[in-house]
């Protein structure tokens, strides 16, 4: 079902990423519209920034730097989300993940709180599980297709692809999405400032440590 007001803000982000993120050598996120890979953990930053930005300025929800304590001991930033009204249309993939981890109580609406509901705990890559949310969303709506082939004694492959017919139109989108993210920049750049640290530092406290291994010495 696609969606009539087409892809969100975070939707074009994913779809066309290769142009709000760089390319990257073998290793990153392979887009599937268009196949180029690119920066993981950027990547799952700009789509959170977007849906940030995008419910914001459709009205749905305020932003606010505030400062708390923390052991108090020392005085630490963060963004306040705050819900102001009821989305008209349905949300998909990260504005929906954002939309539904707000609690209405401002000591848990703050964006890292809000990175932790999302992500639901410690994983071993936290960003590309945002960048899987952004995938389903699309999925959801249209976008992009996913087929699963199931393996005996390992997991499931899953195939993604894209419906580009349905895709290229939006491609102007592309100028929307970041005039609207330098719009948050310039109108207010201390909070659009806040709000990138408390992205990237939100996602990174969701990294699970590897476990070191211990090894014990053998007395002779």
């Amino acid at each position: 079902m696609v969606t009539e007001g087409g892809p969100s803000a975070s939707d074009v982000v994913y779809l066309f990423g290769d142009r709000f993120v760089g390319e990257t050598r073998p290793g990153g996120e392979q887009l599937v519209y268009g196949g180029n890979k690119v920066d993981v953990g950027e990547l799952s930053e700009q789509l959170l920034l977007a849906a940030f930005a995008d419910l914001a300025s459709k009205g749905y929800l305020g932003l606010e730097v505030v400062e708390h304590k923390k052991l108090g001991l020392f005085t630490s930033k963060d963004v306040l989300v705050t819900p102001l009204g009821s989305p008209q249309e349905t949300l998909y993939g990260l504005d929906a993940a954002v939309w539904d981890s707000l609690r209405g109580d401002p000591k848990k609406d703050r964006v890292r709180s809000l990175i932790a509901r999302i992500i639901g705990g410690k994983r071993f890559n936290p960003w590309s599980d945002l960048v899987a949310l952004a995938k389903s969303g699309l999925a959801e709506q249209g976008y992009l297709n996913v087929d699963k082939e199931e393996l005996r004694f390992r997991p499931d492959k899953v195939h993604w692809s894209a419906n580009e017919e349905l895709i290229s139109p939006h491609q102007g989108r592309v100028d929307q999405v970041k005039a609207q993210l330098s719009s948050l920049e310039s109108r207010d750049p201390a909070l659009y400032e806040q709000l990138a640290k408390s992205v990237k530092e939100g996602i990174r406290a969701m990294r699970e440590k590897p476990r070191t291994r211990r090894y014990s010495r053998r007395h002779r």
